[in-house]
């Protein structure tokens, strides 16, 4: 028998031959479909845990307790490279507090971390264990041994009592490779604290909390993200006070850790002398700047001005503030139909000699901040508060002093009306001068239409004009031309003498010119009797004077 088929037009014909008889079938063919099934497992890691929340203990005055809110953590992640877990203190919504605190007492009563069994401080602390019953599948307890790769020798057991870290600390991890989809949890440890509460505590119910953290793969990334001003605070265990971080808690070991640069100066803390509030920002040069003008009015109360309450007292060869006072001689004035210098001295040009405490308050004016045209209209009642005006100081009274003998050439007076912590920029070209400074976003000798950043943010400086001695305090000079206060002099041709500023001037043509204070070339001369604005930088461990 003999087949053959043949495709024609789209029809198989099939032809047999059998017997000298032929025998005809015909169909249709079809084309194979292969329908692939896939199925995607996505990485899934979640945290839990059992007991939380609901730590309660008493502890009598002089005692220690080990076994303080036992807590077992659940981890399921199926990422088979791994995952690590991370802890950190945590109080008020706020990364880095390490400490238990009191709602009713003050911070000076909180129970920082630790592990003393005895002593006169009160401390608590928190050690990992494993879970072992029914299926060993727990992580590994960070350890602080050489055979432990990952950490270096020293770094802490978490197997024992520990701090609890004011950073994100790993505390236990599953390696790479490992099966880690034996069980429901994936991996269960548990956590004890401990306190030990010294004869001096007052009584009362203090609160703090612990917040671990699951990351994957284990690739060593820790959780946090960039450190804010405000986390940098928490890290220090620093407490807010009227909602607010203390400006006069600002030191350079805060700003230092802060990784946040130019964050849209979204961050305010509190001026505790009268519980106003400032933006403030890390900017590019690596410093702590207020990014809105000082608006602290001065007040004449015997001893007001401390050294933990204002730039008083700074020791340069410890950088620390020594006990120091200092009484303003004259309030702030906020009567506009008044002369600069204040009522009990009627305006003579003598009485303005550059011994006399002279500071203006125009109100709630704010300038709008564009560069274009300027009038009276470029204020108002309401604006953006970076662009608030603050008020204007002359010389001795940006230099909280009311005390003549400073008035010689090359004077650099290491004090100010800024807040504790916080000092005026220097002149020269030093780290934490206005030049360098201004030199970090690109500013030489001019500002244009076209590169207007100065106005905006993260500077947001004024031109805020100034108040002069010889009329009425007005501020016609508003979206002209504005400066602020370096506290070094350098000519003293007058009784008065003059200091270094920044100064910010607008020409007929619609550009702005910038005078460094570190520019001897070009330095517009500040008489001291003249009001200027104050803008404030966080005080380094030292402060240089370079480029004089």
């Amino acid at each position: 028998m003999k087949r053959t088929t043949t495709l024609i037009a789209g029809i198989l014909t099939t032809t047999t031959a059998l017997s000298g008889a032929i025998l005809t079938s015909t169909f249709v063919s079809a084309d194979d479909v292969i329908d692939e099934i896939n199925i995607i497992v996505p990485v899934s890691c979640s945290l839990s845990g059992v007991g939380m929340n609901s730590h309660n203990a008493t502890i009598n005055n002089g005692q220690y307790n080990s076994t303080i809110g036992e807590t077992t953590i659940k981890a399921f992640c199926n990422d088979n490279n791994g995952f690590a877990i991370y802890a950190i203190g945590y109080t008020d919504d706020t990364d880095g507090n390490n400490v238990l605190t009191s709602s009713t007492l003050g911070s000076e009563h909180d129970i920082v971390t630790g592990t003393a069994t005895s002593g006169n401080t009160s401390n608590w602390a928190m050690k990992l264990s494993t879970i072992t019953d029914p299926v060993p599948t727990y992580p590994i307890i960070i350890a602080g041994s050489t055979a432990d790769t990952d950490k270096e020798q020293g770094d802490p057991d978490y197997s024992f009592f520990q701090e609890v870290p004011d950073d994100y600390a790993l505390v236990a991890k599953r390696v790479s490779g490992t099966d880690i989809g034996q069980s429901a949890e994936g991996a269960t440890i548990k956590t004890t604290y401990q306190a030990y509460i010294s004869p001096t505590q007052p009584a009362g119910t203090y609160t703090g909390q612990v917040k671990y953290t699951i990351v994957h793969p284990n690739d060593g990334s820790a959780p946090g993200g960039p450190i804010s001003i405000e986390k940098a605070y928490a890290k220090s265990g620093k407490q807010k006070f009227n909602g607010y971080y203390k400006m006069q808690e600002m030191s350079d070991s805060i700003c230092s850790i802060v990784t946040l640069y130019d964050e849209a100066s979204q961050t305010q803390l509190i001026d505790i002398r009268d519980n106003k509030t400032y933006y403030v920002a890390k900017l590019q040069d690596g410093n702590c700047w207020m990014t809105q003008n000082l608006d602290h009015d001065i007040v004449t109360t015997t001893n007001y001005y401390t050294n933990q309450n204002t730039d008083i007292g700074y020791n340069s060869s410890t950088g620390s503030y020594d006990t120091a006072s200092w009484t303003a001689e004259y309030a702030t004035n906020t009567s506009s139909d008044t002369y600069w210098c204040d009522e009990a001295a009627p305006y003579r040009p003598s009485s303005c000699s550059g011994f006399s405490i002279a500071s203006y308050d125009p109100g709630e004016l704010y300038w709008n901040g564009e560069f274009g045209d300027y009038d009276e209209n470029k204020t108002s009642s309401v604006g953006n508060s970076h662009y608030h005006l603050g008020n204007y100081y002359n010389w001795n009274a940006a230099m909280a002093t009311n005390d003549p003998s400073y008035l010689d050439d090359d004077t650099l007076m290491d004090q100010s009306i800024c807040p504790t912590g916080w000092t005026l920029p220097r002149a020269g070209t030093g780290e934490d001068s206005f030049y360098n400074l201004l030199d970090q976003y690109g500013f030489t000798s001019s500002v244009t239409q076209d590169n207007n950043s100065i106005w905006s943010s993260p500077l947001y400086f004024s031109l805020s004009s100034e108040v002069a001695t010889a009329r009425s305090l007005e501020l016609d000079g508003i979206g002209s031309y504005g400066d602020y206060w370096a506290p070094h002099l350098y000519e003293l041709g007058t009784a008065s003498g003059i200091s270094y500023n920044l100064a910010i001037v607008q020409d007929d043509n619609g550009q702005s010119g910038i005078v460094y204070p570190g520019d001897l070339d070009s330095v517009d001369g500040g008489a001291l009797e003249i009001g200027k604005s104050v803008r404030c930088i966080a005080r380094p461990v030292s402060n240089t004077i370079e480029g004089l």
